[in-house]
């Protein structure tokens, strides 16, 4: 058997089963390059399709990605041994090699311990976050299915809308805690149109379902888990939610410091006297202006305050540092990082959505171009908001949000689109067949209505903020001003007197001269040339009909 043993052990280091081929024995190294690789193909397929050997490998991720490295880790020794001897039988077939040889092979040897080490360790978060954050999938509820069962939530294909509901939670072990979501946003993804949105639901708006949830929207994840949650934001806004992701404080803080941080550019100062601490005290809060790069700790009190001002602008610093976060993991590799991120989240983080899809959804999300981002808030009516879809009510009982349902899910409807049909731009022509005339335009303005509408209120909101910017003028700057000004006396406004007579008829008489001047005479008086003027007009038009004086007037008669 020809060849050196130690360069046929480092080939078979390269790829197991080339060292048997340069030493002649092709059929055993073709059998050691194709025996893993379909016993992969087959053990993979085997846990895709029993749902519960799926549960049991997500369950036992940690330990199974144990056993598959240390397996193959001894597969690939035994190869790598076996092209060294030629023939391996035993520890004796090994024997009667040059020293230099067996110095390859034990550099050959060290290679293989730091290689699987090396690729045990970056897969161990991936491990951890099979076992941990897809939980929901490894413990499947045992609930039977009956007829009136809700149907499960439909599986993202990668071209379809994505809406994922981001649920935030204070998950301190405290049998206090009411597990109420702190925060409630509706996160969608348009794959084909590279766009995204977000919607954040304030708090405080009640549901009134009855034998559904009565109560306020935070606490539905109290009563009912992400179940009750997703079947009242979905009849709310009137979409499908595909998954969830539960994020409580201590992830959110590990998440912004694993990416080092977020810059956020604050409009306004921060100042909260009361913000709740760990311990359940309260602490003085105080963060300025300006962009700035905040951590954890500091991003979660930025996006919690809510003393200093309301709910609505939490909402909107909220989704300020979910754009900051998203823009700071595409500076970087992101993918290549996510193993040790997931590893520093652990278990804080829950959610249902698809393993497989994972990596697509983290590609794309962190590819999205900034401005292709819209982000609102369900307002309430009343103050100085761009739309308003909510009304206060308070009362003993506390302080409410009463949905108006129809805005909510034209604003909806606005938001989340079919990324299909605004991809292919289509147009809508009607036509009419019959013989009226300008039906078909009758109807197409119907239709083009609420269209209309909406670029009606943009433009009208619009003109308000352009107006509210602009100073306005002096009195002294007026026109009127100006032209009792160039009139060249000091004018005083023209007072007109009016006399209701018993049948409702109102006479006016003519206004008053300037002072300083005389009366104008009779037939070069402009007033009452115009006064006579339109009584020739309204007594051509009272020939054909009466006018009300002219019945009140006859029937005094």
């Amino acid at each position: 058997m020809s060849g050196s043993p130690g360069f046929a052990a480092i080939l078979s280091l390269l790829l197991p089963g080339l060292g048997q081929m340069y030493r002649g024995r092709w059929v055993r190294g073709a059998l050691m390059i194709v025996l893993p690789i379909f016993t992969v193909l087959l053990a993979g397929a085997f846990v895709a399709i029993a749902d519960p050997l799926t549960s049991f490998v997500l369950r036992n991720a940690a330990a199974v990605t144990f056993l598959l490295a240390s397996a193959f880790f001894m597969y690939h020794l035994f190869v790598v041994a076996d092209a060294f001897a030629g023939k391996l039988r035993d520890i004796g077939s090994l024997r009667g090699r040059h020293v230099v040889d067996y110095f390859v092979l034990g550099v050959v040897c060290v290679a293989l311990v730091a290689f699987y080490a090396a690729a045990y360790r970056g897969s161990a978060p991936w491990a951890g976050l099979a076992s941990k954050v897809f939980a929901p999938l490894a413990n499947p509820p045992f609930v039977g299915t009956t007829a009136g069962q809700e149907p499960s939530p439909p599986e993202w294909t990668g071209t379809d809308r994505l809406n994922v509901l981001l649920l935030g939670i204070d998950s301190r072990d405290d049998p206090s805690t009411t597990k109420n979501t702190d925060t409630m946003i509706v996160l969608s993804l348009d794959p084909v149109n590279k766009t995204a949105a977000m919607l954040s639901i304030p708090r405080d708006v009640y549901i009134d379902r009855p034998g559904v949830f009565t109560d306020k929207i935070n606490a539905a994840y109290a009563y009912g888990g992400y179940d009750l949650a997703r079947k009242v934001v979905e009849d709310l806004l009137g979409i499908r939610l595909n998954a969830y992701a539960l994020v409580d404080f201590d992830a959110f803080t590990k998440i912004v410091d694993s990416v080092g941080g977020v810059v956020i550019d604050v409009k306004r100062p921060v100042r909260d006297e009361s913000y709740p601490t760990p311990d359940y005290g309260i602490e003085r809060l105080d963060i300025t202006a300006g962009p700035q790069l905040m951590d954890g700790q500091t991003a979660l009190r930025f996006a919690r305050s809510r003393h200093d001002t309301n709910d609505y602008s939490r909402a909107q610093r909220q989704q300020l540092v979910l754009s900051a976060l998203r823009s700071r993991m595409s500076e970087g590799d992101f993918i290549r990082g996510l193993p040790g991120l997931v590893d520093r989240v652990g278990s804080a983080v829950q959610t249902n959505f698809d393993p497989a899809n994972i990596l697509p959804l983290a590609q794309f999300g962190s590819g999205i171009d900034g401005d292709a981002i819209r982000s609102e808030v369900l307002y309430p009516c009343g103050g100085a908001y761009p739309h308003c879809e909510l009304q206060s009510s308070g009362g003993p009982n506390g302080f409410y949000l009463i949905p108006d349902r129809a805005k909510i899910r034209d604003l909806a409807a606005a938001l989340f689109y079919d990324p299909q049909v605004k991809s292919e731009g289509a147009s809508v022509e009607v036509r009419s067949a019959g013989a009226r005339n300008g039906l078909a335009q009758t109807i197409a303005d119907r239709l083009a209505e609420p269209c209309r509408h909406a670029a009606e209120q943009r433009a009208k909101l619009r003109r308000h903020r352009r107006q509210s910017r602009l100073r306005l003028p002096r009195a002294r700057d007026r026109p009127s001003s100006i032209a009792e000004r160039a009139a060249g006396g000091t004018a005083s406004r023209s007072a007109r007197d009016a006399r209701v007579d018993r049948g409702g008829c109102v006479e006016r008489a003519g206004r008053e001269p300037l002072r300083g001047q005389g009366p104008l005479p009779l037939g070069q008086d402009p007033e009452r040339i115009g006064r006579r003027q339109r009584g020739r007009q309204r007594a051509a038009r009272s020939s054909s009909s009466p006018s009300r004086c002219a019945r009140g007037r006859r029937a005094r008669a």
